[in-house]
């Protein structure tokens, strides 16, 4: 039998038990179960207030099987089972006392996998979101030198004082999006000091007169491996050029500081980015997908 428990808040060694079953799921299924903001809210870190769920045997409560977190803010699901459990109906036991008890709205599932395909289908559950990763392979690339910034801005890079200036264009030029829009400061300052980042490597625009942040790019370098992790521009500076030569600016900065390849994730139904981002020479290399109700027109 499985004991499924709910948690606002979880001890350590419980916290430590989700880590590695994640790791073990990541290990057979070759994506993570569980996104950086779900690995954040779980070590404690941001602003996001969750809900957590374990599912254990019943005769060794110690033995963790199966996890699923809800993000209180979009009522948002991700949930993993042990890979040695799977096919017993932990999943979908899971999902049922998380629906019973929380009502969520929409469920993740990174690399969409025929087991979250299945418990989709079991639920009643339908794609409404679709988020593409992309990659450029360097050595295919032809990006020499990146296009300059508009006329009146110049390129540099984040400092701490610019904190409050970067939150608010992230919250405007994210304003539709459930959930880069609603990272607040310390959502920020969580990922700042995750070992990856270092202030030069978030560029920034800023008007050069004022000095004031017109959007940024953060990028993320570890090993040879890149990532444009966001790019934001500021809603009423669109149409400038800013995107695209911020683009390029991070690309040039990640392959000099020895990237050989990046990835992007953007949103699927995003088709004015996707083309940007394909026009630079990234390719779709898979998809994450929420599964939630479709409405009824």
């Amino acid at each position: 039998m499985t004991r499924i428990t709910r948690h606002e808040d979880l001890p350590d060694a419980d916290v430590a038990a989700v880590s590695a079953l994640a790791d073990k799921a990541a290990a057979a299924d070759g994506s993570h179960p569980l996104n950086e903001a779900a690995q954040l809210a779980l070590a404690g870190q941001g602003s996001a207030e969750v809900v957590h769920w374990l599912a254990s045997l019943e005769e060794s409560a110690a033995e963790l099987i199966g996890y699923a977190q809800l993000d209180t803010r979009d009522r948002s699901v991700q949930l993993v089972v042990d890979p040695d459990h799977r096919h017993h109906g932990i999943g979908r036991a899971l999902a049922e006392r998380i629906i019973s008890a929380d009502h969520p709205i929409s469920w993740w599932a990174f690399g969409d996998l025929p087991g979250a395909q299945a418990l989709a289908s079991a639920l009643g559950l339908e794609v409404i979101r679709g988020l593409l990763i992309m990659r450029l392979d360097l050595a295919t690339s032809t990006l020499q030198t990146p296009t300059p910034l508009p006329a009146g801005f110049v390129l540099d890079h984040y400092r701490p004082d610019d904190l409050d200036d970067l939150v608010a264009v992230n919250a405007a030029a994210f304003a539709q999006h459930p959930e880069q829009g609603a990272l607040a400061a310390d959502d920020f300052l969580a990922r700042m000091h995750e070992p990856w980042h270092l202030d030069t490597d978030l560029l920034v625009a800023r008007e050069a007169a004022s000095g004031k942040l017109a959007g940024y790019h953060w990028t993320k370098v570890e090993g040879n491996e890149g990532e444009v992790y966001v790019i934001g521009v500021r809603p009423d500076l669109n149409g400038r050029g800013l995107g695209r030569a911020l683009l390029e600016a991070g690309i040039i900065h990640m392959r000099d500081r020895g990237a050989s390849v990046i990835d992007l994730y953007v949103e699927a139904a995003n088709d004015r980015v996707v083309q940007m981002y394909r026009s630079a020479g990234f390719e779709v290399a898979h998809t994450d997908v929420s599964y939630g109700h479709v409405e009824e027109d």
